[in-house]
């Protein structure tokens, strides 16, 4: 037995996934499985019978444990067809295996596109067509109104029925579109008959080089300024400087993020131009935000925070830290993955603020840099709004919930009370001993999902023991119905109103 040595298994997943932060087909897994999960809980709401849906889940969980994300890609659609009463044949199976991608986001004139149509996995298409399907790539302009009715009904043809071969098929043409927002289109058919039609959006965007190039003059002047208003806001210039460094390439490279860069662009213009003059120009902004601070390295971190609207700057709030798992990063908690609805609702029924940590990465384990980087959002978010250092809380899933336990052990004086969920025992023997010592006078809530087949909940049963027998003042729960990744809105009220019991002294 080496259950001790639990907290490995999600670094083995994570090697066998990837050997570095991109992961292929990363964004397509997630952005199936959001939708996946709305009809699910669709379903689920309805009162309809989804037992149909538990072998899937518990072949996807194999599937995740061998780092195979095609085979995750097909069980979600195998499981959205039956939710949906489609038949699971070769043609839904050959549909639900097409991806399109294109190689940038932002086109300048004259620049060439490049188009594929990506087969994610196998499929047999001889049993599924009578002839071999094909697939035309087109781009079409996205109306604005009933004045672009004509513009938009005119596809410009990038190629024509080419054969969809075994892996990818790849087209391109160079292009000199109009500024504005399009879409590339993939129309695959076979013998004449429409199969299925692909969008992706594409941005016409003909000074996108020029005002990368002037906003980054202006971010340049606001850091080198030494104006008292200026330095008083300096730095909050992280935030639209991360913002750019992430669009600047999007005239050449495809984004993980689903960004419109006509937005952006006005976003981080109207963002420098406040700073240029001293101001702050995310005082006013509530909801779920975007942030990101330089690190000690120089290295532009992001973060995202949820700030209730009724926050007013007049009385100190609450602060939940929370800690993605592996293949996450800061918009985990706010993703479709779970249940973006309940997470942020809970902040705005206590008015309580939210900041969910990057980790450095997907892959971090939560040490070295990744724990410098938890310290580093929390003291962002007090010096940007008034929080109670009495009530700042740490919770996180899975790789996350790992890495509360070290994180929390590496200053447990800054927490009020943790909560790990689908995490297990992080270290062994004496590195053990001496982390709960550390945290002996920390409340903790220990939660796991007790169908979880990917991170077993004998994993925190274990460190629940091992916990209590150290003196930790421990609560745990198991949640009858929840898995490894359903368990995070299943639990998250009851965390809460854990972390509300309790408050540090001072």
């Amino acid at each position: 037995m080496k259950k001790a040595l639990a907290a490995l298994l999600l670094c083995a997943v994570a090697a066998s996934l990837a050997s570095a932060q991109q992961v292929p087909f990363l964004s397509e897994l997630f952005s199936r499985y959001e939708e996946f999960n709305k009809l699910y809980n669709a379903k689920r709401s309805a009162g309809a019978n989804l037992s149909a849906v538990e072998p899937l889940r518990k072949r996807g969980e194999e599937a995740f444990k061998r780092g195979n994300l095609p085979a995750i890609i097909e069980l979600i659609g195998e499981s959205s067809a039956l939710l949906q009463g489609k038949p699971w044949d070769e043609k839904q199976r050959f549909i639900a295996s097409l991806m399109l991608e294109t190689d940038r986001v932002v086109i300048e004139p004259n620049q060439e596109l490049q188009v594929s149509l990506t087969r994610i996995f196998p499929v047999n298409i001889d049993k599924a067509y009578r002839a071999p399907p094909t697939v035309t790539f087109e781009i079409a302009a996205e109306p604005s109104g009933k004045s672009d009715t004509k513009r938009a009904i005119q596809p410009l043809v990038v190629a024509e029925r080419l054969p969809v071969a075994i892996t990818s098929s790849n087209a391109a043409r160079r292009l000199l579109l109009a500024d504005g927002a399009y879409w590339v289109v993939a129309r695959v058919e076979a013998a004449g008959q429409a199969v299925v039609e692909l969008r992706r959006p594409l941005y016409a965007i003909s000074n996108f080089s020029d005002s990368i190039a002037q906003m980054s003059k202006t971010l340049a002047a606001i850091k080198n300024s030494s104006d008292r208003r200026v330095l008083t806001v300096a730095p909050l210039v992280a935030t639209p400087e991360f913002q750019l460094q992430r669009l600047a390439p999007l005239n050449k490279s495809r984004s993980e993020v689903e960004i419109n860069p006509v937005q952006e662009l006005d976003r981080i213009e109207g963002a420098l131009s406040a700073l240029a003059k001293g101001q702050d120009p995310f005082a006013g902004e509530r909801g779920e935000l975007e942030r990101a601070y330089e690190a000690s390295d120089g290295q532009l971190v992001p973060y995202r925070l949820y700030v209730p609207k009724s926050y007013d700057g007049e009385g100190a709030k609450p602060l939940v830290a929370m800690l993605h798992g592996v293949l996450g990063d800061e918009r985990y908690y706010f993703s479709g993955l779970f249940d973006p609805a309940l997470v942020k609702g809970e902040a705005e029924r206590r008015g309580w603020i939210l900041a969910a940590v990057n980790g450095r990465g997907r892959f971090s384990g939560y040490g070295g840099q990744a724990v410098d980087d938890t310290f580093e959002v929390v003291r962002c978010v007090t010096r940007d709004y008034r929080i109670d250092a009495s009530r700042i809380y740490l919770t996180g899933h899975s790789m996350g919930g790992y890495g509360t336990w070290l994180i929390a052990s590496a200053k447990p004086e800054l927490f009020a009370a943790i909560a790990p969920v689908s995490g297990g025992v992080p270290l062994k023997g004496g590195a053990l001993d001496a982390l709960l010592k550390k945290l002996k006078d920390l409340p903790t809530m220990i939660v796991h999902g007790a169908r979880d087949g990917i991170a077993p909940p004998q994993f925190s049963r274990e460190m629940a023991a091992a916990a209590k027998k150290a003196g930790l003042s421990v609560d745990y729960l198991e949640v009858p119905e929840g898995d490894h990744l359903s368990v995070v809105a299943g639990s998250f009220p009851a965390i809460m109103d854990f972390f509300d019991k309790h408050t540090k002294a001072k």
